[in-house]
């Protein structure tokens, strides 16, 4: 089930949360684009995913589009993968 989530407060970079369940990459490739076209340059997004092949896919997403990508830890079933927006963030440009 795609359960995205509101950015987390108290921060000064903003990190959105999407939860995508098992849900193959064709169901979760369009709600990234859309998430990842909300933030911010720098911004950051965390995709949780039970789906094994979700990662080559994202691998090869973000490369095409210039954002950083890293496989965080991994809890019982899901992974974390922390994704950040191509471009400096409002901070970063002071």
């Amino acid at each position: 089930m795609l359960d995205p989530t509101c950015p987390n407060r108290g921060s000064s970079v903003t990190t959105v949360i999407v939860d995508a369940g098992g849900e193959p990459w064709e169901r979760v490739e369009p709600l990234l684009a859309r998430r990842m076209n909300e933030l911010a340059p720098g911004a950051a997004l965390e995709l949780l995913s039970i789906e094994p092949r979700v990662c080559d896919p994202l691998s090869q997403w973000c490369a095409k589009r210039g954002h950083a990508l890293t496989r965080g830890a991994t809890d019982d079933e899901a992974s974390r993968f922390h994704i950040r927006k191509h471009g400096l963030s409002p901070l970063e440009q002071i």
